[in-house]
């Protein structure tokens, strides 16, 4: 599986409406998948898709709220976050993710469109 495409953590800081549960599920994401001194960021942007979401719907700019966490990150790993929250045509649908309602409520899903 490719790092980032589990959005468990996200999808519970969207359930529960927690800024600070989504901060420490992009630090945990980040420990594993963005410490690497080069990486591919378009990758990247797919991981970082859910949690930028999320951070919008809960009602945070994500900047604000995820913008000190990557701050200590390698350079691509910056520039894709600021590609992920700075261009209007980079939507969680165009990254091939989408918000499914599940009993438990709404769920993250990844699936590139056919």
């Amino acid at each position: 599986m490719t790092p980032g495409l589990d959005a468990r953590e996200s999808t519970r800081a969207l359930r529960d409406g927690s800024p600070h549960v989504l901060r420490s599920a992009l630090e945990r994401w980040l420990a594993v998948s963005g410490r690497a001194p080069y990486g591919d960021q378009r990758d990247a942007m797919i991981g970082l898709a859910p949690f930028v979401d999320c951070a919008r719907r809960i009602g945070q700019d994500p900047g604000d709220l995820l913008g000190p966490v990557i701050a200590n990150c390698p350079p691509w790993l910056r520039q894709a976050f600021a590609a992920t929250i700075g261009y209007p045509d980079v939507t969680l649908e165009a990254l091939g993710w989408s918000i499914v309602e599940t009993p438990d409520g709404p769920a993250y899903r990844f699936a590139w469109p056919e």
